[in-house]
């Protein structure tokens, strides 16, 4: 066997890995849409504006947080506008457009944070031990160096 290639135990890790994060993630994902409406994409952008940005944020920096190209982002906001969730204007000292979060797009981050915090609790942190979370913390923390 080549070193690069993956033996079956490693592959079957990997897999195991990669499905049981998808298919948690999907289920915290219908858990927020069905009770709020909101998609990834839009509990992420309106996440990110608060967290990162104090309810706005350079359209650039939103589109780096999220590791989406200009395009992707531009055309998820302009749906977003018209929901009435975020609002685009242009900078006025420099060149680019800054992404502020509305009332409405407020509201609902207000509505759908405890749901996401419920389901994740639900689909995950309530199956781990104090044990696991030690093991994940460190393993996040090892892997998060290599990116």
């Amino acid at each position: 066997m080549d070193k690069n290639e993956l033996n079956e135990e490693e592959l079957q890790i990997w897999n195991m890995w990669k499905g049981n994060f998808k298919r948690t993630f999907g289920r915290v994902v219908k858990e927020m849409s069905e009770h709020t409406g909101l998609s990834e994409g839009d509990f992420g952008i309106l996440d990110r504006l608060v967290q990162f940005g104090d309810g706005k944020l350079r359209q650039q920096e939103l589109a780096d947080s999220m590791d989406w190209d200009k395009s992707r982002l531009s055309h998820h906001l302009t749906r977003m506008e018209k929901r009435g969730l975020v609002v685009r204007k242009p900078l006025t000292t420099e060149r680019g457009v800054q992404v502020e979060i509305t009332l409405a797009g407020q509201a609902a981050l207000d509505e759908a944070l405890p749901v996401v915090s419920s389901a994740i609790r639900k689909y995950f942190l309530s199956q781990l031990t104090p044990q696991d979370l030690e093991s994940i913390t460190a393993l996040a923390e090892r892997t998060k160096k290599q990116s």
